[in-house]
């Protein structure tokens, strides 16, 4: 059974140590320079793989949603309703108090994996490679510099239990870790857009011809 007595209602993990920022900031200015050098062929891709590869990232979101929103108030008696206090920022004993279905829809939509499974999810959908669009190599560049960190983060605490969280995965046992259904969906997640991003890279995805209209 998930040790939810270790975990608070709405607590996620997210990115906590700082190394990864770094693939994220690339993926942040691969988003940018695609907004001014618009470059993506976002015409819908056939590939059964990269349908897979699309679905199980959309999948994991509504898995996100549907625990965090919907099983987690029943499984702790609680309603979305009601209200939310916290402490923000920690350790200032300020004390905000949120409408708990506010407080629930960010903490769900506004983590590393829910935004980084629906810009991959889409982006793999599609007929865009790093060969024809900068903005997107950027874009892979990054996710590869994040991923591979958060990877490594993941197994250096299962594989030889060296917590490079700072102590957030040291409250738990490798087994409890592994029980845990946000660590599930980090892990899946990570797992499969480093493998596209390494796929892409490596010319694994023709280029598609974009017919020139007068």
């Amino acid at each position: 059974m998930p040790a939810w007595t270790k975990i608070n209602v709405g607590d996620a993990p997210g990115v906590i140590y700082s190394p990864p920022w770094i693939g994220f900031l690339v993926i942040l200015i691969g988003l940018a320079y695609e907004i001014f050098r618009p470059s993506l062929n976002l015409k819908r891709d056939t590939n059964r793989k990269w349908i897979l590869a699309g679905v199980s990232l959309f999948l994991i979101i509504l898995t996100m949603i549907f625990v965090q929103e919907i099983w987690m108030p029943y499984k702790h008696g609680y309603s979305i309703l009601g209200m939310r206090s916290f402490e923000f920022p920690f350790g200032s004993d300020n004390i905000i108090v949120w409408p708990q279905l506010l407080f629930d829809f960010l903490n769900t939509h506004f983590t590393d994996t829910t935004v980084l499974s629906l810009l991959f999810g889409i982006l793999f959908l599609t007929n865009s490679t790093p060969q024809t669009s900068k903005s997107y190599k950027f874009i892979l560049i990054g996710a590869l510099i994040f991923t591979t960190f958060l990877m490594f983060g993941h197994l250096s605490f299962l594989i030889f239990g060296k917590d490079p969280t700072g102590g957030y995965y040291s409250r738990f046992t490798r087994l409890e870790l592994l029980s845990q259904y946000w660590f599930q969906l980090d892990f899946w997640s990570e797992l499969i857009i480093l493998v596209g991003a390494l796929c892409l890279l490596f010319k694994c995805k023709r280029p598609v011809a974009i017919a020139k209209t007068n």
